[in-house]
């Protein structure tokens, strides 16, 4: 037993030495040897953090979620100072794209309208898992079910096409588990009234050739995921279970924004996504982690003066993103979103902010100028207070 205790003492110390003097990539690799995650991808999404009584002990953090889309300049737009581009490291990552004007596709999609199959075919797959379908399988004996009544499920209703691949166990009832938490912290918690419930479709597609396809057909530059208001469609390319569902959360918050809102202002729409990207659900709670990696991009733009002056980020277009730069663009609006979201005081502007939107829903309304009367002190006092708190530590969003 003593020899037994040394040995693994000695391989303890091993581990923790070759921990100490890695990479974050050789890190991530130890994560897959050891059997803490299924693939790189996994490890590079969740991190390391060891929780016990009294401590919390970050090892390694996730990398910070990528979606980025570069749309093309529109027509007569007006030319702006050369500013810093997006590294070509950035350009290569994993992008998400945005299609559809929400007010063409008009009002909310209700799932009350929505009227179920009449009949739905029950039977077994080549591995055994039950299967629901409105189409007679062939060469399989099917139990005939009978359904009246509509299909409307609270806040949305949801069709699940998984396109080239079968979801591993528990997969899609984890992705209800998430959309159901999108749906209620963008409804409830952030008290947006009125709304009717949303019909969409997610689309889950293996393979990059697939996928590219598919959102090649929309004109859109996009390896991760799209959506489209004409269909109340989102398309997220297979990446992993954890990766998978943090993008569709994402495409899913615009689709709801959309439906109910309209033409949502860019920094509010993205930064909100962001912070839906990131949230996990543990029963009645959800957390959205604030990241330590995103939080320090911010801080070394701020400090370089890189970022736009906040008056023109709220007023912002896809343009205007192009010219700063994904990598300036996206921290900066999470950044605000969640800086507001984190005190109740703050929450209000955007709960005002919201519901004022989409009682405006596809007509014209002066967003910033509403942040600007609304925030205690203007936009040079939201401006103050965001520069404290990003000198601060941020903190988890509890909803």
């Amino acid at each position: 037993m003593p020899a037994l205790l040394r040995i693994t003492a000695l391989v303890l110390l091993v581990v923790i030495a070759a921990w100490q003097f890695s990479t974050d990539d050789q890190r991530r690799r130890l994560l897959v040897a050891f059997g803490v995650a299924d693939s790189l991808e996994q490890a590079a999404l969740t991190g390391l953090t060891l929780v016990g009584p009294g401590f919390r002990l970050v090892l390694l953090e996730p990398l910070p979620p990528v979606q980025r889309y570069v749309a093309a300049p529109g027509p007569g737009a007006t030319p702006r100072p050369p500013t810093p581009r997006t590294s070509a490291a950035a350009r290569a990552r994993p992008t998400i794209g945005h299609g559809g004007d929400p007010c063409a596709a008009g009002a909310a999609r209700n799932p009350s309208r929505a009227r179920a199959p009449t009949r739905v075919h029950r039977y077994r797959d080549a591995n055994g898992r039950p299967v629901f379908s409105d189409r007679a399988p062939t060469g399989t004996n099917a139990q005939v079910l009978d359904l009246t009544g509509d299909t409307g499920v609270g806040r949305f209703s949801a069709e699940y096409d998984f396109d080239g691949l079968t979801p591993p166990l528990g997969f899609q009832h984890q992705l209800e588990i998430d959309l159901d938490g999108v749906f209620h912290f963008l409804a409830d918690d952030l008290r947006l009234t009125g709304v009717e419930p949303v019909h969409l479709r997610l689309r889950i597609v293996d393979g990059r050739p697939r996928f590219a396809r598919l959102a090649g057909a929309t004109g859109l530059d996009t390896t991760s995921g799209f959506y489209t208001h004409r269909d109340n469609l989102a398309v997220v390319r297979w990446m992993g279970d954890a990766r998978t569902r943090a993008v569709a959360r994402h495409e899913i918050a615009h689709l709801a924004l959309g439906n109910w809102l309209g033409r949502t202002p860019l920094w509010l729409n993205e930064g909100l996504a962001e912070v839906v990207e990131r949230m996990r659900f543990q029963q009645s709670f959800a957390v959205a982690d604030a990241s330590k990696r995103t939080l320090d991009r911010v801080r070394r733009l701020e400090r370089a003066g890189r970022l736009p002056r906040l008056r023109t980020f709220l007023a912002s277009n896809r343009s205007d993103w192009n010219d700063w730069g994904n990598d300036t663009a996206y921290p900066y609006a999470w950044s605000l979103v969640h800086f507001l979201l984190q005190e109740p005081i703050r929450q209000r502007t955007v709960t005002g902010l919201l519901r004022q939107l989409a009682s405006h829903r596809c007509r014209p309304f002066d967003h910033v100028g509403f942040v600007e009367q609304d925030y205690f002190g203007g936009l040079a006092g939201m401006h103050r207070d965001w520069r404290r708190w990003l000198a601060g530590e941020a903190r988890p969003l509890h909803f």
